[in-house]
């Protein structure tokens, strides 16, 4: 989809990372104006959600096929006065924290430079472009330290913490 904002055209993913920071799903390409929750709901991430799992998001349009999973969504709070509360400040403090290891994983897709231009004729090949771009992406070290005796409370409950435990890894935030 063109874009004039940016005059080019533009593909959208969703990107799913394990505890640790590798990809583990991925996506077919949107259109560039493709809303967040519309991928969402149309690339079958949902479908893979089990009872318990918890889902770190930035718009609350999926909160409703959530519940009916019964897992839980994380996303930060919208200030409703003009100051958040202390509670609120604690909770997107948090929510944060987390949220850096996401952008981290996407900013190793992107240094791959291949995404930087892509011509017009390669458009229909895009997603096998992104598909490598995580691959290689995925071939580089964790990007959070892996500690080899287990911790007590682990902070990605649900699909990220099954995913760890898959693995033989216990995250480590």
């Amino acid at each position: 989809m063109y874009s004039n904002y940016k005059s080019r055209f533009t593909v959208k993913y969703l990107i799913v990372i394990t505890p640790d920071g590798f990809v583990c799903k991925l996506s077919k390409g949107y259109g560039g104006r493709a809303t967040d929750s519309f991928i969402t709901n149309d690339c079958g991430l949902l479908s893979c959600i089990e009872p318990g799992d918890t889902v770190l998001a930035g718009f609350p349009q999926i909160k409703s096929e959530l519940l009916k999973r019964n897992a839980l969504l994380v996303i930060p709070p919208f200030a409703f006065d003009p100051q958040f509360t202390n509670s609120e400040i604690d909770e997107t403090y948090k929510i944060a924290s987390v949220r850096i290891h996401v952008e981290r994983a996407i900013q190793r897709i992107k240094l791959c430079n291949i995404l930087k231009f892509i011509p017009i004729t390669l458009l229909p090949h895009i997603d096998a472009i992104m598909h490598m771009c995580c691959v290689i992406a995925n071939s580089k070290p964790p990007l959070i330290k892996i500690l080899k005796r287990p911790i007590k409370k682990l902070k990605f409950p649900g699909i990220l913490r099954r995913a760890a435990v898959k693995k033989g890894r216990t995250p480590y935030v």
